[in-house]
This record gives structure tokens, C-alpha cells and sequence, in this order.
């Protein structure tokens, strides 16, 4: 996959017709995916390149939080198949028309012959233009648009918005049926070590400030150091049974690992909410419940 950083002002050399996805997609869901997919099965048809546009940052504010960050979103494209990925700063556009949109950013940057998005696709200056707005205009120029309908889990539409109650929530495990496991990657910072006291070593790290915080909890995770993957459990919250400063704290012991990685960089996968934060009387109970929640995660992985 080739990616054009356009917020960088990258000048974008496509040379060849493509199929456009749009949206942001954050989490890349299963509506996600099925958009992935659509483009790749119309650019083929069209005997065409597919591509995805999207924005770098949340368009509402850049105080927004996100299921992904950038370089997760550019992961799970890359695994969709996709052929180029185009990447908008969202300030640079927010006051194009959506005719200028169409014709400058979608035609004569990007190549496009035909485009792909969701059911509730928007574009344009004050998001004014819709999905049949788009399907008009590549119909006109003999191309094509496919537009996904929506998705739903029970009763409600798969969306971005409910991937992200789900992580606020606590239901990891819901999450997951319907995209990958909501990951922190994050450095492993120096903390109290109090959990070496009990025998029971974890690793710190602070949740970055552009991700959503879980509901705070044990939940039953997974960690990629390098290329090793580990099960493991992790604590969300201010630990109350040993932290007397309240301050959030993400604290994960790592199952059957031994080493330091003060310093480096982990990636911890969230797959389901074992319990709600607790305080304990003493650390050996506080050392008991945590050893039956390892037996529950290594159980979960069996």
C-alpha cells in the first residue's frame, strides 16, 4: 500500500484511475471492512486502483478521543488490501464546497472514476452534501458509486460512536465481536514496583491523551512485546488499594514473562472486563484476587 501524507502538502502522483473510499473510520469496524471490501471488489470490476481518503485527526476538535490512532488506522488498511492510502489534514478542506471536493480533490488529485462509503456519508462544506450528492456526480461522468448499508448489533447501528460507549462502558468483549480489540500502545514507565512486593510484577504506562480511557477495571488483556504475544491482566484506574494520590493509572501483569521493559513500548489488547476496581483490606488480599484473575485470563485464552 502507498501512502500520501497530503497534510504535509505531498504532492500526490497517482497516474493511475481509482475507486475512492471515504470516511475516517475509526475503529475499522465490520461497516468498515465492508466498505474496504466494496472498493476493492469495484476497482476491480472498473479495472482500477483502490485508494482510501481520510483525515489524520477527529474532525470535531483535536481534543477529541480515538479508538485508533493514526498509525493503527494505517495498520488495519494496510491489511484490507487496499492499494493507496491518501491522508487529509481535516483544517485544510473543512471550507471546500462539496462541487470543489468532487471535481479538485476526488477527480484530479486522486484519479477517481467511482467511490465507496457508508450509508451516512457527508462531505462538503458544513456537511451538506450526502451520498446521493456523490452517487449524481460519478453517474454523470459514466463511473460508479457503491454505498454500504448500515450494520447492526441488536438493536443498534454499528458505529464509531458505539465502538466508543463500549470502551467507555467497559463491554471490551462486545467490541470485539465486531472489531479488533480495542490496544494502548504505550511506553513502560517506572512505578512504585509495589507489585513485586507481592510477587506479582507489573508494568506501568500512562493512557495516551488522544485515546479513549476504558471504564476503570481488571479485564482480561493480551500484550505484544516485539513479536511475542503474552496473556495478561490489566488494571484501569487509580488502584486504591495500594495509591493514595487517585491519580489513573494503567497497570498490567504480564503472564509468564520475565524481563524489563522500562522504556520500551507495549501494546496491550483489551478482550473483556473481569471486574470493577476494588479495594482490599490487605496486599494478601489483594495478591489472592489477582492471582485468580490471571487463572481466569490464562483460562480465556485456553
Amino acid at each position: 500500500m502507498t501512502i500520501y501524507d497530503l497534510k504535509t502538502m505531498q504532492i500526490c502522483d497517482i497516474r493511475e484511475s481509482t475507486v475512492v473510499a471515504l470516511g475516517f473510520f475509526d475503529g475499522c469496524h465490520a461497516g468498515h471492512q465492508a466498505v474496504f471490501a466494496s472498493c476493492r471488489a469495484l476497482a476491480h470490476r472498473m479495472g482500477a486502483k483502490s485508494a482510501v481518503y481520510t483525515f489524520s485527526s477527529l474532525p470535531k476538535s483535536k481534543d477529541a478521543k480515538c479508538i485508533f490512532s493514526l498509525d493503527e488506522r494505517i495498520r488495519a488498511i494496510r491489511k484490507s488490501g487496499i492499494d493507496y492510502l491518501c491522508i487529509e489534514n481535516f483544517e485544510q478542506i473543512m471550507n471546500v464546497d462539496a462541487q470543489a471536493f468532487l471535481e479538485d480533490i476526488l477527480c484530479n488529485r486522486l484519479h477517481a472514476i467511482g467511490a465507496c462509503c457508508g450509508f451516512n456519508f457527508r462531505f462538503g462544506k458544513g456537511a451538506v452534501a450526502d451520498a446521493s450528492i456523490l452517487t449524481s456526480f460519478f453517474e454523470n461522468r459514466g463511473g460508479c458509486v457503491n454505498i454500504c448499508d448500515k450494520i447492526l448489533y441488536g438493536e443498534s447501528t454499528l458505529s464509531s460512536s458505539l465502538l466508543r460507549s463500549f470502551i467507555e462502558n467497559g463491554e471490551l468483549d462486545a467490541l470485539c465481536e465486531v472489531a479488533s480489540p480495542y490496544s494502548i500502545y504505550a511506553t513502560v514507565e517506572h512505578g512504585k514496583e509495589l507489585g513485586r512486593t507481592i510477587g506479582i510484577p507489573t508494568i506501568n504506562q500512562k493512557i495516551p491523551q488522544d485515546k479513549i480511557v476504558p471504564a476503570r477495571g481488571v479485564y482480561i488483556t493480551e500484550c505484544e512485546i516485539g513479536e511475542d504475544v503474552y496473556a495478561s491482566v490489566t488494571n484501569v484506574g487509580v488502584r486504591p488499594s495500594v495509591d493514595l494520590n487517585g491519580q489513573e493509572n494503567m497497570e498490567t501483569h504480564i503472564i509468564d514473562f520475565d524481563g524489563s521493559l522500562y522504556g520500551s513500548c507495549v501494546r496491550v489488547n483489551f478482550y473483556k472486563k473481569i471486574r470493577d476496581e476494588k479495594k482490599f483490606d490487605s496486599l494478601d488480599d489483594l495478591r489472592a484476587e489477582v492471582e485468580r484473575n490471571i487463572e481466569m485470563a490464562k483460562n480465556y485464552f485456553k
